[in-house]
């Protein structure tokens, strides 16, 4: 798991979980990207990813660009049905 300098700024998360330039560089092969914006500094730190997945309620959010797939709304109304289907592609 990892989370955006605002995450870690309002102390919501512990800044070691940071990506970005001045948090971790990742690169797994799927990176669910939740509510991210896609600011410069967050997307240096994921853009190696092989997937990304971007959920945001703003379609014009700059994670969208580099994401493989995306969904517009807002998360707390996609992750039910997302989780869901995830589970359900995995026989769970």
């Amino acid at each position: 798991m990892g989370a955006s300098r605002p995450a870690c700024d309002n102390a919501w998360v512990p800044e070691t979980i940071q990506v970005g330039l001045t948090g971790k560089i990742v690169s797994p092969e799927v990176y669910i990207a939740i509510a991210i914006s896609g600011s410069s500094q967050h997307l240096a730190g994921c853009s190696g990813s092989k997937n990304i997945i971007a959920i945001n309620k703003d379609p014009d959010a700059n994670i969208f660009r580099e994401a493989r797939f995306g969904v517009v709304g807002d998360w707390k109304k996609v992750m039910p049905a997302f989780t869901a289907k995830v589970k359900e592609l995995l026989g769970r």
